[in-house]
């Protein structure tokens, strides 16, 4: 017998040399899904598709109202900046102001209306001056956003003094 030549077929007793191997049983090995089992119904789909839906337009609106309230402190904090340059301008100016002024301007690359409302005090040489600023949209004012009060005095007048004991005793209702 040679070397290269094929190794006899030993049969004994019905059982063969050569190995059977069975690929059917090795790749089947996981059960068949059912019909139920196959994937998402078109009724889950919508479900899902529908509960997505709502989330995003809630997230829409709470965005939305973040924004605008971020809009709204925005234009309140440069209003109040323009109002206290306007109160500025009247102390370096020392403008004594005897009637009550409105004006636009433009200041924090926005269009405002300042308006000024002097009110008298216990002493001429005082008064307090009331500044209002709105925005200017679209060339109408807009609803006040913000107001400071200050004080301003007349340096050319004397202040005096006020006596509030002499004020109480006379009569005057403090």
């Amino acid at each position: 017998m040679s070397v290269f030549s094929k190794p006899p077929n030993i049969v004994s007793k019905g059982i063969s040399a050569k190995p059977r191997v069975s690929f059917s049983s090795s790749l089947s090995s996981s059960p068949s899904p059912s019909k139920y089992e196959r994937g998402f119904t078109l009724i889950e789909v919508m479900v899902a598709l529908a509960v997505l839906a709502v989330v995003a337009v809630a997230a829409s609106r709470a965005s939305s109202a973040y924004l605008s309230s971020v809009d709204v402190l925005r234009t309140r904090t440069l209003a109040h900046f323009v109002a206290q340059n306007a109160a500025a301008d009247l102390r370096i100016q020392d403008t004594w102001l005897t009637a009550n002024r409105t004006q636009s301007i433009n200041a924090q690359g926005r269009d405002w209306q300042v308006e000024m409302t002097v009110s008298e005090s216990m002493t001429p040489a005082i008064k307090e001056v009331s500044i209002a600023v709105a925005p200017i949209i679209d060339g109408q004012p807009r609803a006040t956003v913000t107001d400071i009060n200050v004080i301003i005095s007349n340096s050319e007048q004397d202040t005096g003094i006020l006596d509030l004991m002499e004020q109480a005793a006379g009569g005057g209702g403090l």
